[in-house]
């Protein structure tokens, strides 16, 4: 299982000590897939990985990959989250760290960080982004494992998944954030700042619209609708039924750590079984 709120604020703290950072007064910021602390006084913050590493083997990966492209952003002066010089991914008691600034951070001066940011970032996501389908395969292996779901309803589930997987390959594909809901738009002095690359890939413009137009935080249709380009309703609606069989999966994947949102994620699956279904499309 992973790691618990507490444990991962220790495995912060310790790579704070380990780093020679002062940290006497850690807040917790985030605690869902991952856990997010706040290293006070020092102007840094730690990602541990939590749920994502239990999900994703080879964490590691995901996360250079978030480091990579939020340093290729960087030195494009994009409004998104910044890494520190030395971000990891650290090792410490078992858990996957990286280290970011509050906040967004300096700007990185393109002459200087601009051209290798970005042939590595391009190297990141073209070599080893991961597709949303692949990932929602694993999170329902671990389902299965924890037996957490009906095999009646992992085999519905996983059909859903290669289906709407086929219909996607035939999109034109983009660079995409990966997980563009509201909770990753910060909120900061410097203004809006889009956070947590980790999803990165190459894929159709529907899916990161698909995560605006099923969030729940915010009038999704609106933020599609306020989106300047054209808008294939053909792929966003392909995007948009993937996406809410995510919704169904990653809420009992966070019911492994959180028992208290078993309930919400039961209701969620009863709610897709009887709308979204394609039994019902029979």
């Amino acid at each position: 299982m992973s790691i618990s709120t507490q444990a991962a604020v220790t495995v912060a703290t310790d790579l704070a000590a380990s780093q020679g950072l002062p940290c006497d007064d850690q807040a917790v910021l985030h605690d869902g897939s991952n856990v997010v602390v706040h290293l006070r006084p020092a102007p840094v913050v730690a990602r541990v990985a939590t749920l994502t590493a239990l999900v994703r083997p080879g964490i590691e990966a995901w996360l250079t990959r978030d480091i990579l492209v939020a340093r290729h952003l960087a030195a494009r002066g994009v409004p998104a989250t910044r890494p520190l010089d030395e971000p990891g991914p650290h090792h410490v008691g078992g858990a996957v760290v990286t280290l970011w600034h509050p906040g967004g951070g300096p700007r990185v001066d393109d002459g200087t960080a601009g051209r290798p940011a970005r042939g590595a970032a391009r190297r990141a996501v073209r070599a080893a982004a991961p597709r949303p389908c692949a990932d929602l395969a694993l999170a329902l292996d671990l389902l299965e494992r924890s037996a957490s779901l009906s095999a009646p309803v992992l085999e519905l589930l996983r059909a859903e998944n290669e289906r709407l997987g086929s219909s996607l390959a035939a999109f034109p594909v983009r660079p995409l954030h990966g997980d563009a809901h509201p909770g990753n738009l910060l909120a900061t002095p410097l203004g809006p700042m889009w956070n947590d690359f980790e999803d990165t890939w190459l894929g159709p413009l529907g899916w990161d619209l698909a995560c605006l137009a099923t969030s729940g935080l915010m009038d999704g249709g609106a933020a599609v609708a306020a989106y300047p380009g054209p808008v294939d309703a053909v792929e966003l609606a392909v995007c948009v039924r993937l996406r809410k069989v995510f919704g169904v999966v990653w809420r009992y994947v966070l019911g492994l750590r959180f028992p208290s949102r078993r309930a919400e994620a039961e209701a969620h699956l009863s709610k897709w079984l009887s709308r979204e279904s394609p039994v019902q499309d029979q």
